[in-house]
């Protein structure tokens, strides 16, 4: 039965009447000591791109500091990056807080769905403007992993990780926290998608504790998506009364842990002072 309540309030927090696709950036590759391209699209179905994401993705070095990639093209249903990692240490790719259009949405037995256009609803039905917001994340290592940018909040919407993203064992399982406003989000499930899977496919999903945490179950190595989905009151000044929010970090599984080849980089300066 509680599986049944959640399943059913990922439903709502899913629907979503602007959009008919998850958004997701997958790397050729998660460890590189050189170019690593990455995929940047909305699908229906991992990892098959059916609409480009907006071309200005975020890519922040070890370092915390903002840096170009060499090449990003809106090429097709994709947005392709081309970046290198010269930095020892771990990368983070984001698309930041992508606003979507704004609809209507109409309360109809206790679920809301799209107001149909031209539609005259009964006295004192429920309405809502709703907007979606969208964030996708990755993380790309080279030589070494470090938790700078792994530990950054962007949106009010966040998938923390707790293990590295870049050393996910499948037979360990991957340990995250859901974060809203900062805050802990308890209850709240995260969708878990393998490549081949549809995006309204919502029967995997694990739900956070009290403390907003989970382990996802993993049934081998690969790459997978987890999405987290949530609804609120958009803050002061947004366009819509309600916002759906969906974010995704798209990560590599392992059968074992990837041998870190190069110091820490707080190592390599203390070698170069002694």
């Amino acid at each position: 039965m509680k599986r049944f309540l959640m399943a059913a309030a990922l439903l709502m927090a899913a629907a979503t009447p602007a959009t008919a696709y998850t958004a997701y950036l997958k790397p050729n590759q998660f460890w590189s000591n050189g170019e690593v391209q990455v995929q940047a699209s909305y699908a229906n179905q991992f990892f098959t791109p059916a609409v480009a994401l907006p071309a200005n993705v975020r890519l922040i070095d070890p370092a915390g500091n903002d840096v170009l990639p060499d090449r990003v093209a809106v090429e097709g249903a994709a947005t392709n990056l081309t970046t290198s990692l010269g930095r020892v240490g771990t990368y983070r790719l984001s698309t930041g807080e992508i606003l979507g259009p704004v609809s209507t949405v109409v309360g109809v037995d206790g679920a809301w769905r799209p107001q149909v256009a031209g539609e005259v609803l009964p006295e004192g039905t429920p309405t809502a403007t709703l907007q979606t917001v969208t964030v996708s994340d990755l993380y790309l290592s080279n030589g070494h992993t470090t938790r700078g940018v792994v530990d950054q909040t962007i949106g009010r919407l966040a998938i923390k990780p707790i293990t590295h993203p870049n050393q996910v064992v499948a037979a360990n399982g991957f340990q995250v926290e859901v974060l809203f406003d900062g805050a802990p989000l308890a209850n709240s499930a995260i969708v878990i998608y393998a490549a081949g899977d549809m995006d309204n496919d919502l029967d995997t999903f694990v739900p956070t504790d009290a403390a907003g945490r989970a382990t996802i179950p993993l049934p081998g190595p690969g790459t997978y998506v987890i999405a987290a989905r949530h609804r609120a009151d958009a803050p002061a000044g947004a366009a819509a009364a309600v916002q759906s929010y969906t974010t995704t970090l798209t990560f590599d599984a392992m059968a074992a842990p990837h041998v870190e080849t190069a110091p820490p980089p707080e190592d390599r300066r203390r070698r170069r002072r002694n």
